[in-house]
C-alpha cells in the first residue's frame, strides 16, 4: 500500500531547496579528490585531422544534440529555481545540449511552482529535456498518471527516476520506504510515452541495479557516482548531524567504476541502452575519460550553478561553449573526429 504523509508547505519545500543549492556551492559537499584523475588520455602526436574537423554532435533517441553534455537535474518550484532553469533552458537550447530538470514532484503538489518547470519548454523549444521525480513516490501515492503529468507539464523527451536511499535516510523526514519499486518502475516504462532513464543523487549506481533496471525496461542509466556532490553530506549538515556528514558523504560508488559497472550491465541486457555518466565531471577531458570508459552522454551540475544563478544566461552560455570546445580539443588530441570513433574505443584500458 502507497505510504501517505502530510505535504510538506510551500515554504518548507522552497527553504529546503535554497538550502540545497546554497550547500551544494559549499566546497565540503564536494568530494576531496577527482576519480578522472587516475586515468589520462592517450596522447596521439600525429593526429592526421584538422581541429576544425572535429565534430561532437550526435543524436539520442532521434534528437540532436551538438554536444554529449547533459546539464544535470537542479532544482525549481521557488524564485531561485525560477531564474536558474529560465538561464539553463535558454542555454540548453542556444548551445544545442541536453537538460535534466529538478524534482518535479512540487509541481504537482503546489499548483504555483508548477510554471518553474513550465518555461524551460518555453525557453528550449527544441532541446533534450528530461522530467524527473523520485521513483520512491511510486510507495507515496503517486501513480503512473503522476509521471506522465509531469512529462506533459515540460513536454519532456524522457523522464528520469532519481534513486536516493541514502539521502531520503538522511534528510529529516525523508521518505524511506523504497519496497517493491523495480516491478513498478517496470510498469512505468511500458506506460509512459517517453522513454525512462534512472539515476542516482551522489552514489552511484552497480552492476546488478543497473543490470535489473536494463531487464525491465528502463531505457538509460545516470550514474550519478561519488567523485562530485555528496547529498548524504548535504542532507547531514541540513540537519547538523556533524558524524553522519562525516560518515556518509563517500559512501557509494566511484562514478568511473559506475560507469564501466553499468557499461558491463548494459552489454548484457540492452545493447541500445543509454549511459549517463555523471558525478565529479568537472570538466569536458573528465566527460571524455567517462565516454571511454563506456558512457554515450556526461553530465555535470555543480560547474555550471553558479553561472546560472546570474540574472541572464551569458556567462552561462559562455561556460557551456567553453566545454563544447574543449572537448572538441581533447578529441583532437586523441586524433578522435567524430563521436563514433569514440565509441569505436569504449572500454579502452588507460591510465597514468
Amino acid at each position: 500500500m502507497p505510504h501517505k504523509k502530510k505535504s510538506e508547505n510551500l515554504e518548507g519545500i522552497a527553504k529546503r531547496k535554497g538550502d540545497h543549492i546554497r550547500l551544494c556551492l559549499d566546497e565540503r559537499s564536494q568530494a576531496d579528490a577527482s576519480v578522472f584523475s587516475k586515468y589520462r588520455l592517450p596522447y596521439n602526436a600525429l593526429p592526421e585531422i584538422a581541429l576544425d574537423d572535429v565534430d561532437t554532435s550526435l543524436k539520442i533517441f532521434g534528437k540532436a544534440l551538438q554536444s554529449p553534455l547533459m546539464i544535470a537535474s537542479m532544482t525549481g518550484g521557488s524564485e531561485h529555481g525560477r531564474k536558474i532553469n529560465t538561464n539553463l533552458a535558454k542555454a540548453a537550447e542556444k548551445c544545442g545540449v541536453a537538460m535534466g530538470v529538478g524534482s518535479q514532484r512540487i509541481g504537482i503538489e503546489k499548483e504555483d511552482a508548477k510554471e518553474t518547470f513550465e518555461l524551460v519548454r518555453k525557453y528550449a523549444p527544441n532541446a533534450f529535456i528530461a522530467a524527473n521525480m523520485g521513483a520512491v513516490q511510486l510507495n507515496y501515492g503517486h501513480t503512473v498518471e503522476s509521471y506522465q503529468y509531469i512529462v506533459d507539464m515540460i513536454r519532456a523527451d524522457a523522464i528520469y527516476l532519481h534513486l536516493n536511499p541514502l539521502q531520503e535516510a538522511l534528510q529529516p523526514g525523508g521518505d524511506t520506504n523504497f519496497e517493491d519499486l523495480l516491478s513498478k518502475i517496470a510498469t512505468l516504462t511500458s506506460k509512459l510515452s517517453v522513454p525512462v532513464f534512472v539515476k542516482e543523487v551522489g552514489h552511484g549506481i552497480s552492476y546488478d541495479v543497473a543490470k535489473r533496471l536494463y531487464e525491465v525496461g528502463v531505457a538509460g542509466v545516470d550514474t550519478a557516482g561519488v567523485g562530485g556532490t555528496s547529498y548524504a553530506w548535504v542532507e547531514a549538515e541540513r540537519a547538523r548531524n556533524e558524524k553522519f556528514a562525516e560518515w556518509f558523504k563517500d559512501c557509494g560508488i566511484d562514478t568511473d567504476e559506475s560507469v564501466k559497472q553499468s557499461a558491463k550491465a548494459r552489454n548484457e541486457t540492452n545493447k541500445d541502452g543509454l549511459i549517463i555518466a555523471s558525478g565529479g565531471i568537472r570538466g569536458p577531458v573528465d566527460g571524455l575519460k567517462s565516454l571511454l570508459l563506456g558512457a554515450d552522454l556526461f553530465s555535470a551540475a555543480v560547474p555550471f550553478l553558479e553561472a546560472a544563478m546570474d540574472d541572464s544566461p551569458e556567462r552561462i552560455i559562455e561556460t557551456i561553449e567553453n566545454w563544447k570546445m574543449g572537448l572538441r580539443i581533447a578529441m583532437f588530441s586523441m586524433g578522435l573526429q567524430n563521436i563514433d570513433s569514440i565509441q569505436q574505443l569504449k572500454g579502452v584500458t588507460f591510465s597514468k
